[in-house]
């Protein structure tokens, strides 16, 4: 595909693979030509601008109707357009389709601790600790009270159901909303996997025969790089009793 035929506003994924960690971005196009496309800076909750580091594996996907498409080691980094950050991804071919069995879950059926944080009196529910105010140390002790309340981690039962490269799909009685985020740790073989999820679909569990009341359809923000490995044995495993 093309790149300067996606349409101004698309959402674009981005994969951000880092030491032993993988991350995934989502922003919104504001400019592309044949080499390049722009999109609107991605920045945190506290408002810094991601920084891409030179050592980073960087590739961008497009979803196009039925279709996936991927820009591989593509060169990233931040500009102004029209005065205004971007982040820019430079990319050395015209893409190809994405291979779908990266996109393919897995059965798992472990069981987990889901984990959140959530400020007092709020209901959002976030898998990034809160930041510290910088002036912690003059506040009262209410105060202080408040901000431990806010940095400590809430646990809840739940299991994992499935798990692909992109997504992940939780069961638990606790109630997330749609962008709730958790973080939580899925078991292997090659340790204990640590990822971190965006919600963003939920069911009811209406039978009687289910152990949860909820089930959650997750997107993977974090995700320990062996997670990819893991996911490939699995589908050996599959593909083997299929042939057998």
């Amino acid at each position: 595909m093309l790149l300067e035929k996606i349409p101004l506003g698309k959402t674009l994924e981005i994969f951000v693979d880092r030491e032993d960690y993988r991350y995934r971005l989502v922003s919104k196009v504001e400019d592309t030509n044949e080499k390049r496309v722009c999109v609107t800076a991605i920045s945190s909750r506290s408002g810094k601008y991601f920084s891409f580091l030179p050592t980073d594996r960087v590739r961008v996907l497009y979803r196009d109707q039925e279709t996936m498409w991927e820009w591989d080691n593509v060169t990233a980094g931040i500009a102004m357009l029209d005065k205004t950050p971007v982040h820019y991804f430079m990319i050395a071919d015209k893409g190809k389709s994405f291979n779908r069995r990266n996109a393919y879950r897995v059965s798992v059926l472990e069981e987990v601790t889901l984990n959140y944080y959530s400020l007092p009196e709020e209901k959002e529910k976030h898998a990034d600790k809160p930041l510290l105010p910088e002036d912690i140390d003059e506040m009262g002790e209410e105060k202080k009270e408040w901000i431990k309340e806010a940095l400590t981690p809430h646990e809840v039962k739940g299991m994992v159901k499935d798990v692909s490269e992109t997504g992940v799909g939780v069961y638990s009685d606790e109630e997330f909303a749609i962008n709730d985020s958790i973080f939580f740790e899925i078991p292997c073989p090659y340790g204990n996997l640590a990822v971190q999820a965006l919600v963003v679909r939920k069911t009811k569990n209406n039978s009687s025969s289910k152990r949860f009341e909820n089930y959650y359809g997750c997107v993977l923000l974090q995700s320990d790089r062996k997670l990819i490995r893991y996911i490939f044995d699995l589908q050996r495993e599959m593909l083997k009793k299929q042939k057998g």
